[in-house]
């Protein structure tokens, strides 16, 4: 959840000196308004007591309102209308307090002084109801309607079913019952709003409600002292009165967070006018048996038509939630599925456990038409093929494009040779001669095929095993090719990928004497920074392997990571990156003491296989004389979908080692945040895919914004990984992030130049953002 409250040391501790004092202020008048109800103290200290102590609470928390309104006026007017609804309502108080002491007695009635009530009330009322509302940009007819429709309604039942019993039974004046009942009932509606924000929020956001339950039973009870003509001012209606509204100064105080935004569902759009409307219509039943009065008629009749408003407003949200649920499982370009929609059909059929095929087609030098034609002849192409694919295909077949010239094609009911069959059909009616702008051009494709359970049982591993399927089409001139089919001793891809691992165990130091000839090269850790969004001060590092290979040249972690995995060599390749980084990272916590930098290394679905690996990790930890939790283990978001009793294995026991566990890229993934919850993770890493946008794309802000609410509210640390330029670093500043990293603040270091880095760093010298 995003912070909107000053985070620094000083401000927190001035907060909570101030929150004692309002509170205990609050205590000593409510104590001296208990001596006067049991007759301990005098009457008259109890009217004294009201005039300074209780009003100087008030004043107190209206202080501590404007305070937080003023701090947190860009970011949410919550706390300005409620600061303008106490500041109405201290009013009022002063106001009674100055004619009571004027005349000599108590002031009866209604009178122009209660003014201060009914705005203070109603600006509260607002600014819960907005509160509630948060997700709404701005004020819509359809939130305001909503909120009219409830509020009139309960005016109407309680002015018939409450006030007008009440005035006959008491023979007091209807407007003073009216005033004293709504007031019970605002209060109310006040409390139900807070604990509905306090229930989706938590945290501290209890207080507020605290302080409307406080005030419910403040009003309640001089609603009934005053129909009974027992009201004394400094009694201890006065102060349960001052405890409620001393608690909304301190949650003002105390609150550090902003309420996230509610999603509304199709049945919250529609649940208002379905209640308001039978009961106003049940109301005006009642009314041809029993007479009501006029003003329950009115309030009735406004209702209603506020929930007419609201009923049709109703349906064009629902058809514009439609529109974009559609929109969102809709490629733009094309008009077919695309990616998440194929990831959500997925995960139902994998769930289901049917087999299927999935077939992945990649257009071959579809980038020559790019360039050559332009991206409009492109775009174009693409629309045709589509085309072309979902006229050919079954009428089950689910076709998505995956993005730039990526297909998929879901083939259900189908085991691997059933769905290479339907591929090559597709394949031969998509191969032909299309028109672009006047151009002819030939189009030839490249499709990989991979069956569910026989290949993959998750969706992640499913399109893994496709495009690698894909890639060995390609290598075969364009044709179709089922996964794990290669030719016998593999394809000249094949064939090179296995020299390059050879080379990586010889790398490793893993193969035997003169099995590999030549040089190969060696493993190289580098370090990216990470610095902390407050104050820029380096926190920690990254760890990134790369391979400097003598005839390939420096290999990034996607050039041979991947294959590593498939070999079994990544065990063995953690465990290097693991020893050389921690070395590291104990030269650091010699050479600068006063730092104290966690170090982030990443780990690969296989590696979470391993139960031995938290053994392993404490003697690399032991050796280095780290401490656990300098060190932080990144995981992809591809380990939340495993629920394996032995991840979870692993997962624990690392965490039990007291090492710190991140989720990497966290947003590119096809698991349900419902697994984030589950698993023992202190950090999340915000996808750079993300994050590069934020500042240009109000979708990836938004996103960004949700990921970065989320993880605080499961009390995770965030870091926004890909962060090249200030704006970016300003906006993830106002979203609350933690940590960044990028080449913003340093590209990956080697360990001798990320020390002389952090040298100039820590000296304030030509210091990065």
């Amino acid at each position: 959840m995003a912070q909107e409250f000053p985070v620094d040391a000083v401000t927190l501790r001035r907060a909570n000196r101030a929150s004692w004092v309002l509170v205990f202020a609050a205590l000593a008048y409510g104590v001296v308004c208990l001596g006067v109800a049991l007759g301990l103290l005098p009457s008259g200290s109890g009217r004294f007591a009201d005039t300074t102590l209780g009003n100087g609470v008030e004043v107190a928390a209206l202080v501590a309102l404007g305070w937080r309104a003023w701090h947190c006026r860009r970011i949410s007017p919550f706390w300005a209308v409620l600061a303008l609804g106490v500041g109405a309502y201290c009013a009022s108080e002063i106001a009674f307090d100055v004619a009571e002491a004027v005349l000599g007695r108590g002031v009866r009635g209604i009178t122009g002084l209660d003014v201060g009530y009914v705005v203070g009330y109603g600006a509260m009322l607002v600014a819960i109801v907005r509160l509630v509302w948060v997700g709404a940009k701005r004020w819509r007819v359809g939130y305001v309607a909503e909120a009219l429709g409830i509020v009139l309604l309960v005016a109407a039942l309680a002015q018939e079913f409450l006030v007008r019993p009440l005035v006959g039974a008491s023979g007091l004046p209807s407007a003073a019952v009216t005033t004293w009942v709504m007031l019970v009932v605002v209060d109310a509606l006040l409390l139900v709003g807070s604990v509905l924000t306090a229930l989706r929020t938590g945290g501290r956001w209890w207080l507020p409600a605290a302080g409307f339950a406080a005030l419910v039973a403040a009003d309640t009870t001089f609603a009934v002292v005053s129909i009974a003509g027992r009201y004394a001012p400094g009694s201890g209606v006065d102060g349960i009165a001052v405890v409620g509204i001393a608690l909304l100064g301190v949650s003002a105080l105390q609150v550090r967070t902003a309420v996230g935004p509610r999603t509304r569902s199709r049945i919250s759009i529609v649940i208002t006018p379905a209640v308001v409307l039978p009961a106003c219509f049940a109301l005006l039943v009642v009314d041809h048996v029993h007479p009501l009065t006029d003003s329950a008629i009115w309030l009735a009749a406004g209702a209603a038509a506020a929930a007419v408003v609201r009923m049709v407003l109703s349906q064009q949200e629902l058809l514009e939630l439609a529109t974009l649920r559609r929109e969102a499982l809709t490629d733009d370009l094309t008009g077919i599925a695309n990616r998440r929609a194929l990831l959500a059909d997925l995960e139902r059929r994998c769930a289901s456990e049917q087999p299927f095929g999935l077939a992945l087609v990649d257009l071959d030098r579809f980038k020559e038409v790019n360039d050559g034609l332009g991206h409009a002849a492109g775009d174009e192409l693409l629309r045709q093929v589509v085309r072309q694919l979902v006229q050919a295909a079954p009428a089950a077949v689910l076709v998505a494009r995956l993005g730039g010239d990526e297909i998929a094609l879901l083939i259900p009911d189908a085991d691997q040779a059933s769905a290479v069959a339907d591929a090559v059909a597709l394949h031969t009616a998509m191969v032909r001669s299309y028109d672009l702008l006047g151009h002819r051009v030939h189009v030839a494709a490249s499709i990989g095929v991979a069956g569910y359970p026989h290949d993959a049982q998750r969706p992640s591993d499913l399109l893994r095993c496709a495009d690698i399927a894909m890639y060995e089409a390609k290598t075969l001139g364009g044709r179709v090719c089922a996964f794990g089919s290669g030719e016998p001793g593999g394809t000249a891809r094949g064939r090179g990928s296995l020299t390059l691992m050879t080379q990586l165990r010889s790398a490793l130091g893993l193969a035997d004497p003169g099995e590999v000839p030549g040089a190969c090269g060696h493993l190289r850790v580098l370090f990216q920074p990470q610095l902390d969004v407050a104050d820029g001060a380096v926190v920690g590092a990254e760890a990134l392997v790369r391979w400097d290979h003598p005839d390939l040249g420096l290999l990034s972690p996607v050039e041979f990571l991947d294959e590593a995995e498939r070999h079994g060599l990544m065990g063995h390749l953690t465990h290097q990156v693991l020893d050389d980084a921690l070395a590291a990272a104990a030269s650091w916590r010699v050479e600068f003491p006063g730092s104290r930098l966690r170090l982030a290394v990443n780990l690969s679905a296989t590696n979470l296989l391993d139960v031995d690996l938290p053994t392993r990790v404490a003697e690399l930890l032991g050796r280095h004389a780290v401490e656990p939790a300098g060190l932080g283990l990144e995981i992809t978001e591809t380990v939340l979908m495993s629920r394996s009793p032995r991840t979870r294995s692993v997962l624990d026991g690392l965490r039990e080692l007291g090492v710190a566990l991140s989720i990497d890229d966290f947003g590119t993934g096809y698991s349900s945040l419902a697994y984030l919850k589950e698993l023992p993770v202190a950090e999340v890493k915000l996808d750079r895919g993300f994050v590069a946008d934020i500042a240009r794309d109000p979708r990836s802000a938004a996103i960004v914004a949700s990921t970065i609410w989320l993880g605080h509210e499961l009390g995770v640390r965030i870091v926004g990984e890909g962060v090249e330029d200030l704006a970016t670093l300003e906006v993830l500043r106002e979203m609350g992030c933690d940590t960044t990293q990028g080449f913003l603040h340093a590209e990956p270091l080697s360990a001798a130049a990320f020390r002389d880095w952090l040298t100039v760093r820590l000296a304030g010298v030509g210091s990065a953002p």
